[in-house]
């Protein structure tokens, strides 16, 4: 399915995050710097004779850290490895990946504390 073929490809990387790649949400105590994957929309158009074509899903790809210097380093390679991607990730066959958005600060605040979240969304076509 793609959503595990995608959190694979994520975590073979090989970047700081190594294999903190996440479906859907990380634990409280997850070390960072970590990245979550969720599915955020998408279909399966239908011929009129009701043959499926290839699906699309809209992914947003999230990278949690400390600091900036930690992830921005991160979401750049994962924007430069699937933006423009097409072939095989996984048992998944894509037909086009592109980034909708580019990174984007979502940090939160709380106090002294601080998480760095930089978030930015792909639109994978895929069987």
């Amino acid at each position: 399915m793609i959503d595990q073929d995608l959190v694979a490809f994520v975590a073979g990387l090989s970047t700081a995050a190594g294999s903190r790649v996440h479906l859907g949400n990380a634990s409280q105590n997850t070390a960072y710097p970590f990245v979550v994957i969720r599915r955020i929309g998408g279909t399966t158009p239908k011929t009129l004779g009701g043959v499926s074509l290839f699906s699309r899903g809209q992914f947003s790809i999230n990278v949690i850290a400390k600091e900036y210097a930690d992830a921005y380093p991160i979401a750049n390679t994962i924007h430069d490895a699937l933006h423009g991607y097409y072939g095989t990730i996984g048992d998944t066959t894509v037909q086009s990946a592109r980034c909708l958005s580019e990174p984007s600060d979502g940090s939160e605040i709380d106090g002294d504390k601080v998480t760095r979240w930089l978030t930015q969304d792909f639109l994978i076509v895929y069987r």
